[in-house]
């Protein structure tokens, strides 16, 4: 039964740490740099990159994307599938 499957893959505590991860990462990663490599906010002024590693939402960075929008594709597109390949492998396997 692929539902019971997918539900039995599914944990929710974990996703949401996953999804709130990737946005963090998101944050770091996805910073507009200046010609000497640090990191920019939205006025053009360097950000601290050791306040910013332990608390990315210190300073409004210019982000090249949206970290929330990396981390709805994540949750929304990525995991979902993920387990619907997890379900299809293990019918398979045990056909």
């Amino acid at each position: 039964d692929r539902a019971q499957l997918m539900h039995l893959l599914t944990y929710e505590a974990v996703e949401a740490a996953v999804k709130k991860r990737v946005e963090m990462k998101a944050k770091i990663y996805g910073q507009e740099v200046n010609l000497n490599g640090s990191a920019v906010d939205s006025s053009g002024q360097e950000v601290d990159e050791d306040n910013l590693s332990i608390q990315p939402k210190i300073h409004e960075s210019n982000y090249k994307i949206q970290p929330s929008l990396v981390a709805d594709l994540y949750s929304d597109w990525i995991m979902p599938l993920t387990k619907f390949v997890q379900v299809e492998y293990l019918l398979r396997r045990l056909d």
